[in-house]
């Protein structure tokens, strides 16, 4: 029988076993490996995108760089000369210490998209007053009290004409 690898020895060990057992170096080591293994492998997934990500060539790392430097380097122009060198130019927006403003311009062209059309006079119907439940209570009243004057029977006269004046005005 052919003697295991070490990869292979790794897989058959329980690992219940490995944290009793495996000391704070070996196991530094165990990870050192583990870690640097997976990265270069080329597998797809997480640890790619991670690799890519840490690459220093990548366009990740230099788009973070750039931005971490606009960050942290102390401008030698206020914001306001900033703002106002953008504003002469003509610019919509600039940047200033790694972060996006907005001239008036760009607050003017921004709130253009933001607006909406505005709807023809009496196109949208006002909301009622009355939820649905009251407006069918009124009419349901109202038409028991003409059932009750169509018999001849009394009825409010007072109490129908304000019912049908809310309906009306509803």
């Amino acid at each position: 029988m052919a003697k295991m690898t070490a990869a292979e020895k790794e897989k058959r060990t329980p690992k219940f076993l490995r944290k009793i057992f495996e000391s704070p170096k070996k196991k530094k080591e165990r990870l050192k490996a583990k870690t640097a293994s997976n990265v270069d492998s080329g597998r797809g997934g997480k640890d790619s995108y991670r690799q890519k990500m840490m690459d220093k060539a990548s366009m990740f790392a230099t788009k973070a760089a750039t931005r971490d430097t606009a960050k942290t380097k102390i401008s030698d122009r206020s914001f306001k000369s900033t703002f106002d060198a953008a504003s002469k130019a003509g610019k919509s927006t600039f940047t200033y210490g790694g972060r996006d403003f907005m001239t008036n311009k760009g607050k003017g062209e921004n709130r253009d998209k933001m607006k909406t059309r505005i709807a023809p006079k009496g196109s949208i119907k006002k909301k009622s007053n009355l939820d649905a439940d009251t407006v069918a209570s009124f009419k349901k009243r109202i038409k028991y009290m003409k059932d009750r004057k169509a018999k001849g029977k009394n009825f409010s006269a007072k109490n129908l004409k304000e019912l049908e004046a809310k309906l009306a005005a509803n």
